[in-house]
């Protein structure tokens, strides 16, 4: 199994090329084809210059509410499009990294309440993933998703919500699978987030730390901010559940159809 890295950039922490990922029929992704990011906020100038120069940067596809967009912007990258493409209506306390923006209800106040209420994080995360995967709206916004891709005839197509892990996990996840990644593969990919964000959750504690003093409340936002198995294997449960296959789902619900699908194939393996 190919070894999981990020790209070494100076500022994005969890940027990563899913080139050389194997698939099942033998063959491979395309390296500097597709791309998963967290945020592009902190995006340095020689950074800008590695996404677009060494690894063919055309086209970023935005995950992330009007709002984030809005508070946020990503930077203008010349010969690079943006294409605005929220996963979500509206932004979903627990999905957020970016606690140093104003919402009203940031995540470390969000964790608080939901722990308050005796609402578990875990299981609060978990319902996130499977409210996202049975939304009519986020999975017409992840059918625009691959339909995006399924057009990037040449260059790198980069993908990302704040941090990299909820949105960009799940379509990430789709596209794998459809590309032909075993489950292992998959999970391992989803898994990496984890280790790619601890010195950014890291940082947000140690900031949230000065206001919130119970560690239990702090453990939980810390739960809230990583990645476990269960909420990647709890969307495809319920791909199976309500479609019969994962192959089923994703043809009637993401457009994924064998068109699609061997198009993906022809642009993206190798």
């Amino acid at each position: 199994m190919k070894e999981i890295k990020r790209i070494p950039l100076e500022g994005l922490f969890n940027t990563r090329d899913l080139g050389g990922i194997a698939t099942e029929d033998g063959r491979r992704i395309r390296p500097h084809r597709l791309i998963r990011s967290g945020m592009l906020r902190d995006m340095t100038g020689q950074d800008e210059k590695t996404l677009a120069g060494t690894y063919g940067l055309k086209t970023i596809i935005d995950f992330r509410t009007a709002d984030e967009q809005a508070e946020s912007p990503d930077p203008s990258i010349p010969g690079v499009r943006h294409i605005s493409n929220p996963i979500l209506e509206d932004m979903t306390a627990g999905i957020t990294h970016d606690e140093e923006s104003d919402r009203q209800l940031s995540l470390g106040e969000a964790t608080v309440s939901m722990r308050e209420r005796g609402i578990d994080p875990a299981s609060y995360m978990r319902q996130m993933y499977e409210e996202i995967i049975t939304s009519e709206y986020s999975l017409n916004q992840y059918r625009s998703f691959f339909d995006i891709l399924a057009s990037q005839t040449a260059g790198a197509a980069l993908w990302h919500c704040s941090a990299g892990k909820d949105r960009v996990g799940i379509g990430t996840a789709m596209l794998l699978y459809t590309l032909g990644a075993d489950m292992d593969t998959i999970m391992k990919d989803y898994m990496m987030t984890g280790s790619f964000l601890q010195e950014e959750i890291d940082r947000i504690i140690s900031r949230l730390s000065h206001r919130i003093t119970d560690p239990s409340a702090l453990e939980s936002i810390r739960i809230c901010m990583g990645v476990k198995e269960d909420y990647l294997e709890s969307v495809f449960s319920i791909m199976k559940k309500t479609s019969g296959s994962i192959r089923a789902f994703l043809e009637y619900n993401v457009g994924l159809d064998r068109e699609k699908t061997d198009r993906l194939k022809a642009l993206y393996l190798q």
